[in-house]
């Protein structure tokens, strides 16, 4: 391997690299044979925390307030349904493991072989899209987490110091089934929800962003044999021998790709079902949370809240559009296979040769797709239909909200 490659490796797969070893899921079996327990007790950490401090602890408070419709909806829109969420990718996650290792594999090798300085400009354009997808998704949940938890802990902290402590003064309301009123017990349990809050966010970033960059780099290797492809007949001093054996060449490499992002869509195409949904609910009740904050007097507008939920929205909207683009541009990418065939100038090659680069048009007739479990594709189609369903839920969950208080 090559120090452009090594770079250039480190580039694409840097940052995602990062997250996923702080959360303990990084799929290199190098780093396991090393160290066989680092992982385990990372992930085990993790999931203690957003299950122990926020989601058990809010679905007993969610009990026990039952009934008010505004309440109920900011906990379980808040934190109990983020972080649950969050928990089911990081175990889900943990169980592919072994799927994805295989994956990890392939893109190690993809940028390790010999390229032209073409090729390897294609790959680095989306790795570059890659990365800016995961730094500043990660930057904005972070900024969107901390625009909720920092003014509940300066709120907590005045409360404090004045000993004015009223029940559930906790960052995220909740009931434990101990009691926090100590010194000591109080300080745990709003550390645990800061430390189950910032888990939550890496563990709900994170994974989306890692199968953006493994889908993202399937493209790039598409549009690279696609080249090849257009390529493949330009020359027509080439040898029957030689056609064949870059015919053959192509033919393997697109299967290749084809099984490379068919694992991608069975690793993760029933997490992406159970996060859309979540996906829908999340952004209808935090839109019903922003109509409830605008009906307030100007006197006690809450600012700080509304930033919050301004941000939550519009992060949760661009995870969703996320899936939607990546899968978009798999689709394109392996529909222009067909294209690029017929872009190759068959019409000079002998009949025999012709109708071999008909197989690949007729590979390339059914495009790959980035799937919902198997019963909806991720695409500008979809990303527009979940928009229209949550607007429709939206306006019920309003309508008979004014219903009760009329």
């Amino acid at each position: 391997m090559t120090m452009d490659s090594e770079e250039d490796l480190n580039y694409a797969i840097g940052w995602n690299r990062i997250n996923l070893r702080i959360l303990g899921i990084w799929p290199d079996s190098k780093d396991d044979e090393s160290d066989p327990t680092f992982s385990k007790y990372f992930f085990i950490l993790h999931s203690f925390f957003m299950l122990g401090f926020v989601t058990l602890p809010q679905s007993a408070y969610l009990l026990m307030i039952w009934g008010d419709l505004e309440l109920m909806t900011e906990i379980l829109a808040t934190a109990i349904l983020p972080v649950t969420m969050a928990c089911i990718k990081l175990v889900f996650t943990r169980y592919r493991l072994e799927s994805l290792r295989p994956l990890l594999s392939s893109f190690v090798e993809d940028w390790k072989r010999p390229k032209s300085q073409d090729e390897r400009s294609v790959m680095l354009v989306n790795a570059k899209k890659a990365r800016i997808i995961s730094i500043w998704c990660t930057t904005l949940a972070y900024f969107m987490t901390s625009t909720y938890i920092l003014p509940r802990s300066l709120m907590i902290a005045q409360m404090e110091r004045d000993q004015f402590e009223p029940p559930c003064t906790v960052i995220y309301p909740a009931y434990f089934p101990y009691d926090i009123s100590g010194t000591s017990t109080f300080f745990i349990s709003c550390f645990g929800q800061i430390v189950a809050g910032y888990s939550a966010t890496l563990s709900y970033i994170s994974i989306d962003t890692f199968v953006s960059m493994l889908v993202l780099h399937a493209c790039a290797q598409i549009s690279n044999l696609r080249h090849s492809l257009e390529k493949l007949t330009n020359d027509m001093t080439e040898i029957a021998n030689d056609f064949t054996k870059k015919m053959t060449w192509i033919v393997r490499r697109h299967e290749y790709l084809n099984r490379f992002t068919q694992s991608i869509d069975d690793s993760f195409n029933m997490l992406m079902l159970i996060q859309i949904t979540g996906f829908i609910v999340q952004v209808c009740f935090e839109s019903f949370q922003l109509f409830r904050i605008m009906d307030h007097d100007e006197d006690e507008f809450p600012v700080e809240q509304l930033i919050f939920i301004v941000l939550y929205v519009l992060v949760t909207l661009i995870q969703l559009y996320l899936y939607c683009y990546v899968g978009e541009m798999l689709i394109v990418e392996s529909s222009e296979m067909g294209t690029s065939a017929y872009a190759s100038q068959w019409y000079n090659l002998f009949p025999k040769d012709a109708r071999n680069i008909l197989f690949v048009m007729h590979r390339s007739s059914i495009p790959l797709r980035l799937t919902v479990g198997k019963i909806g594709t991720f695409s500008m189609e979809m990303f527009s239909q979940i928009l229209k369903s949550t607007i429709g839920y939206l306006s019920v969950l309003l309508t008979v909200t004014d219903k009760k208080n009329n």
